[in-house]
Parts: structure tokens; sequence; C-alpha cells
């Protein structure tokens, strides 16, 4: 019989761990740890298969239990009040109440799901579990005492939107931002809600779900392409969240014209490290931005880049898998370095300095790689991808595609696109350049200078013709659909 060793903190009313050992079976508590510091520090030894935390879980949040479960390792939890265990299950955790049976919990601690009410010892995978249903189970439609049953197959992360109430996600999907901010022209009730025809929704092509906006170190201009991609896209009627998770030097909120900078997006990864984020909080983490008559949902970034171990991986990565889910686009903007220390990564658990980037960047559906189009600028987007690819699989390296901002003839000569286009053949990555957006410094001088976009400050600049082409938008359709709008 195979030993499985479990380290454990805290005690409520029942002695749980007298009750393990009674089974004399193959769960046997290695050690009683002081406080859950002590828990982590014994889980990072690699001594332990499971971990239980018994009362105190108020500091277990996603960033602590992704260190105590480093290297498959289950952790259970026993907590006496009911929303602290609801938290906790919203985390994908395996929590009990303080009644739980002994069975029940050795099973959870082996990683093996309690059997179904009126199951056989078969059914349950475990012969000498049998078990009373009445003494397992509530009558509340089949969930355990203290536990919860799913029919997910163990190891399977269940997202925060689908654990919460159904009526409640459907309260808080039907439910405007709480901090609504206009940068300029008021819109209608329906175009509020994103009321358009349908030849607006279908006038965007070839972007679905997450595009980062990523690019060279410097400043190729990766936030006026992700701030009016998001525009183009949301004028169309579509529903899109413009996500600032440059940690380095974030600057969506001045150049939307915001004058408030609330750090959205930390809002939203707090929400996620503690198991309480929803739809609901999600949409209170946003701000709301008036584009043209159209609405644009922004998760502003951090106000100092001091703060960026604010936005942690997992909870990063939580955030991202629901805005997936409830937005059509999610366009977000990162800062270009993507290395990683080998140090922290290799040897301890510690935030990452460019974490944040690279979780975007694993999570996109979509990579647009902006480089400028100077000798300078584009000798870096040509290394910049190379050490992009060594650090993503490469299923999400295949997903980069090679757009060049800034094109003119002042600094590169005669037929830009044509010399641009051979040197990158010669010299850059094997993939072919997507796109070539021109320099129009007159048209961002302007709408930086009213905080406005490309569509509202310089509607008919080239520069924004070639932003709106990289989000599939139909200029025909487009134009139908502003027509459409100033009718009603």
């Amino acid at each position: 019989m195979q030993r499985w060793a479990v380290v454990t903190t805290g005690q409520l009313r029942a002695d749980h761990i007298a009750a393990v050992e009674g089974l004399q079976g193959p769960v046997t508590i290695e050690r009683r740890c002081a406080d859950l510091a002590e828990l982590v520090a014994v889980c990072r030894t690699g001594r332990s298969d499971a971990a239980l935390v018994i009362g105190s879980t108020e500091l277990l949040t996603a960033t602590v239990l992704a260190d105590l479960q480093e290297g498959d390792r289950h952790v259970v939890a026993i907590s006496a009040v009911a929303e602290e265990r609801a938290r906790l299950r919203n985390l994908g955790l395996t929590c009990f109440d303080d009644d739980v049976g002994a069975e029940a919990l050795a099973a959870a601690l082996q990683g093996r799901e309690p059997a179904r009410p009126g199951a056989s010892a078969e059914d349950s995978g475990d012969p000498e579990e049998t078990g009373d249903p009445e003494e397992t189970y509530q009558s509340n439609g089949g969930e355990p005492r203290g536990g919860v049953w799913s029919d997910r197959k163990h190891g399977e992360e269940q997202s925060p939107h689908e654990t919460a109430d159904p009526a409640t996600a459907q309260r808080a999907s039907a439910a405007p931002p709480s901090n609504v901010r206009s940068s300029n022209v008021p819109s209608s009730d329906d175009q509020l809600t994103g009321d358009s025809p349908t030849e607006d929704r279908e006038a965007v092509r070839g972007i679905h779900g997450i595009t980062v906006v990523w690019g060279a170190p410097g400043s190729p201009g990766r936030s006026t392409v992700a701030v009016n991609l998001a525009a183009e896209i949301a004028l169309q009627g579509t529903e899109v969240l413009l996500v600032d998770a440059d940690t380095l030097a974030a600057s969506l909120v001045p150049q939307l014209g915001l004058m408030e900078e609330t750090a959205g997006l930390a809002q939203a990864c707090r929400a996620a490290d503690l198991g309480r984020l929803d739809t609901q909080a999600l949409h209170a983490a946003t701000s709301a931005v008036q584009v043209s008559g159209a609405r644009l949902s922004l998760l502003s970034g951090l106000p100092r880049a001091a703060r960026w171990p604010e936005i942690r991986e997992r909870s990063l990565q939580t955030v991202l898998q629901l805005a997936r889910t409830r937005y059509d686009y999610v366009i977000v903007d990162v800062a270009a370095c993507v290395e990683q220390d080998e140090e922290l990564s290799y040897d301890t658990l510690a935030p990452q300095r460019n974490g944040a980037a690279l979780t975007c960047l694993r999570q996109a559906d979509r990579i647009l790689a902006v480089g400028a189009a100077d000798a300078v600028s584009f000798s870096r987007l040509v290394k910049a991808i190379e050490d992009l690819q060594l650090s993503l699989p490469e299923t999400a390296a295949a997903q980069v595609e090679v757009v060049i901002n800034k094109v003119r003839s002042e600094v590169i000569g005669r037929s830009p696109r044509d010399q641009l286009g051979q040197t990158w053949r010669r010299l850059g990555p094997d993939r072919e350049i997507s796109a070539f957006l021109p320099w129009d410094g007159s048209g961002c001088d302007a709408a930086l200078l009213t905080g406005q976009v490309l569509a509202e400050a310089a509607a008919e600049s080239p520069l924004r013709r070639g932003i709106a082409a990289l989000a599939g938008v139909d200029q025909g359709s487009r134009r139908k659909g502003l027509l459409s709008r100033l009718r009603r």
C-alpha cells in the first residue's frame, strides 16, 4: 500500500487529523504546522503529497495556492464559514465544512472525487468507501455535506464565472459598469448597449478572442495601434475590452483623455487572487469610454511601475479567461520585455518582472508584433521576435503577425515598403510582414491633444485606414454602420 504523506495546519471543533489517522489507510499525517507560512515552507521541500488547511483560510489566495500546488500536490481546505467555502471553490480548491467524514476527506487528499449519492463502491473507485448517503450528502440536489461534487474530472480547472450563481451572473451581465466615463461624444441608450445593425457586426473579420499588441523596445507605437484597433472594432457595435497590461509604462489612460487613474487591472487581479472575480466584479473594475457614439470598455493600467507585483500571473490569467467569455474582442497592450529571471523561475515561485507580458502573450489568440520603420527600431524588432519565439510555445509563436509602423520615405528612402520587405526577407525571422502602417504625425498629435482616437480627431487619416484594415473592418460596411447610427 503506497503511503500518502499529508502536511496540515489549523484546527476546528472536530479532530479531523485523528479521524483520518484512525482509518489506518494510505493517507498519513506527515507533519502538523504552526501556521500557513510554515505549511508553505514544508511544501516547498517537496516531501508531501497533499496539504490540508483547517480553519484559518483567509490567507489562501490564488498565488499561495499556486505555491502549494507545485508538483501536482493536492490541496484541501476545511472551513466553518459558508462564504469562505464558496470563495475557495471559486479558486478551484476542494473545500469541506467541519462535518466532513474521514473517508471523504481522505479521498479528497488523494485527489479522488467523493462518491455520488447512492453510488456503489465500484462506482466510487474505492471498495471500502460505501458510507451512508444521508450522512454524506445534503438534500439540496446532491451537494456533499461540507464539500462539493463536480462532474468534471479531477485536475480540470473551473473558472470563476462558471461557479457563480446563474441569476447573479445574468444580472451582472446586464448591469453597466459602475464608473462610466465619456471621452467626448454622448450616445443614446441603444448605442450604449451595443445594439447595431447586423451588417455592423459582420464588418469585423479576422480578430477573435484575445489580441495582444506587443513590439520591440522603444516607442514603435504599440499603444497607438492598440487604442485605435479597439476603437475601430467598437465602432462596429461589438463589445470590446481594452486592457493596459504594460507594467513598465502604462499609457492608455492619458492617451484616451481620462483624468482619473484607478488601476482597474490591479483591482480585477486582486479579486481573482481572492477567488471573488465574476462578471460583476470585472464590470466594476472597467471604465467606459465613449468613442463617436460607441462604447469601449477599458481596464486601466498601473499608474506607477513600482506596483508591478500586483499583477500576478495566475490572477491575470483568470482575468483574461473571464474577459474572453464576456467580451466579443479583447485588445491587450503589453510591455516589450519578455526575458525571464532564470534563478527566480527555477528556484522559487517569486513574481516575475515581465510575467504580465508573458502571461498575456501565452493566452493570446493573435499577436501583433509592432516595430517602427527606421534603422534602430527595425533591427530591434528582428531581435525581439527571435527572443519572443524562445519564450512562447510553438503554437503561440506561430500566431505572431509582423506590423511595421511609421513607414515614411524620410528615413527609408524611395519605395520604403519594398526596401523594408526585402530587408526583412534577408535578415528577419521566417515570416512575412503582415501590414505596413503609414506615418501620420499630425493625426496622432491631434488625437493626443484632444484625448481622442483617430476616428474622432483625424477620421480620414491614412493611419486610421491602415489600422482599420488590420482590424479586419470592412470600410464599406463601416460607412453603412455610421449612416445607420446617424439615422437613429
